[in-house]
């Protein structure tokens, strides 16, 4: 059989009209993806940024430095007391100063008690005490004849107590001291009706009133306190003694006196106000639960009006904050407390904007500052911003196109704090 009448017809057609086409059309696209991938350029890498961290910074400056110590306390006075009834009877008056907050001068009367009783008993004590006294004359007189007849009658023999009439006279003679003392007594009592003012001071508190009547030593009439000078109770610890100058007693009286000055503040209204003090002492133990010893502050005449400002009296009961002058430190550094590292070190930054890690002599350390006394030099930049990781050496950028105004900023507060 012919081979053209065995093949079929449609393998023919298949080879002829469609796979021709169809491999020119497939040669042609893998040319055109060969020469659009040949002439496509790579991607560009884009370089990483390194982002430096930004710190603020400040120029140190050694300096005299006056140590303070800082603590806090409450205003109390002098001295403070509360005056007792000591006779009984009807309150009479009463001083127009005798009111809660009502000053009074040493000596001003400021209850009167109804005298009446206490004039009539004083008055018959009087009348017993002459009668005393002419009975004692007579006895001495008596008795100085009874001696003049036992001579007389030529007696040999020493007469008896008795017939000397020395009992009867030494009974006169008790009689007498008796009066005499209940005359002492009526007038005293009487002067304890008229309650005098002990010392310059003020009223705290008053009890009593026109009309009230009052029992003797358990009727309250007022407390009062002095106004001459006022007290501060201080707590310090025992690593803030070193930098101040104590007040000591000893037992042989001997007592050292410190001259440390203090400067009490307190705010009325919204102002702070300021007075000037001095430790007048120490107490004589250290409190077994907080390890605190207590100093006392005086502060002289508290009420006295100033005449270079409107400062109000320093009022007893007055929390205040004493700052607590204490000796002067040579070329020392003054940073903010948040400059201070742990391991008592600081950052310095150096010409090149390098950190150094530099560990520094701290002589003391407060809520917002610490002083330094050795690791830093005069024109250090100390690093001010909080770090998260810090390496020795790593570079950093300072915060401020012109640093010199941060700087001069710096110093300014620095030598502010002083």
């Amino acid at each position: 059989m012919n081979d053209e009448f065995d093949r079929p017809p449609f393998f023919e057609w298949l080879c002829f009209y469609v796979l021709p086409p169809l491999v020119a059309v497939a040669l042609l696209a893998g040319g055109i993806l060969a020469l659009a991938k040949k002439m496509q350029k790579p991607p560009e890498l884009n370089e990483p940024v390194r982002v430096l961290p930004s710190v603020e910074t400040m120029i140190a400056h050694s300096q005299a430095i006056k140590v303070e110590i800082e603590t806090q306390g409450t205003v109390q006075a002098l001295t403070q007391t509360t005056l007792i009834a000591e006779v009984s009877g009807r309150v009479e008056s009463i001083s127009p100063s005798l009111f809660a907050g009502g000053f009074f001068r040493k000596g001003d009367l400021l209850v009167q008690v109804d005298p009446i009783e206490y004039e009539a008993a004083l008055a018959s004590s009087k009348s017993r005490y002459a009668e005393a006294q002419l009975a004692y004359q007579q006895e001495k007189e008596l008795a100085d004849q009874a001696a003049d007849d036992w001579k007389q009658m030529g007696n040999s023999a020493e007469p008896s107590e008795l017939v000397l009439r020395k009992p009867q006279l030494a009974r006169a003679k008790a009689n007498l001291e008796a009066a005499r003392a209940a005359v002492r007594i009526a007038e005293r009592d009487l002067s304890r009706t008229r309650v005098l003012a002990p010392y310059d001071g003020r009223v705290q508190q008053k009890f009593i009133d026109i009309g009230q009547s009052i029992n003797a030593r358990s009727s309250q009439v007022a407390t009062i306190y002095s106004v001459d000078a006022a007290e501060i109770r201080l707590p310090i610890s025992s690593n803030q003694m070193r930098y101040i100058e104590i007040p000591e007693t000893y037992r042989d009286g001997v007592s050292t006196t410190a001259n440390t000055k203090v400067l009490i503040e307190a705010s009325y209204g919204g102002k702070t106000y300021q007075w000037d003090g001095f430790l007048d002492r120490s107490e004589g133990a250290i409190d077994p639960q907080t390890r605190l010893l207590y100093v006392v502050a005086r502060v002289n005449d508290p009420y006295a009006r100033s005449e270079s400002s409107d400062r109000p009296p320093l009022k007893v009961g007055t929390f205040v904050t004493a700052k607590i002058q204490g000796e002067t430190i040579e070329d020392a550094f003054e940073i903010p407390r948040k400059a201070l590292r742990e391991n008592d070190t600081v950052y310095v930054v150096s010409d090149e904007e390098r950190l150094e890690i530099r560990p520094v002599s701290v002589y003391q350390r407060g809520t917002e500052h610490a002083l330094l006394t050795d690791g830093l030099k005069s024109g250090d930049r100390i690093c001010l911003t909080p770090l998260q990781y810090v390496v020795d050496g790593m570079e950093v950028t300072i915060e401020g196109a012109d640093s010199s105004d941060t700087d001069k900023l710096a110093t300014n507060e620095t030598a502010g704090n002083s």
